[in-house]
């Protein structure tokens, strides 16, 4: 098991999907926690909160300015 910390994704879920893959991120063993600023400056915000809204349980997010803004 892993815990695996991750800052500043900015929307770019082309890049997210990269390091997870990098890292051999497993849902069923590993732990996640992002650090704010899922969304905004990339191209793909949406689809960053649809991948770890599909991680379920093993993804965990502190939201950032660009989070808070968007609510």
């Amino acid at each position: 098991m892993a815990l695996y910390m991750i800052g500043d994704v900015q929307g770019c879920d082309e890049a997210l999907g990269r390091l997870l893959d990098e890292i051999g991120f497993s849902p069923s063993r590993d732990t996640l926690v992002l650090l704010g600023d899922l969304v905004n400056r990339g191209p793909d915000s949406l689809a960053v909160l649809r991948r770890l809204m599909a991680l379920e349980g093993a993804a965990h997010c502190l939201l950032g300015n660009h989070d808070l803004h968007l609510l």
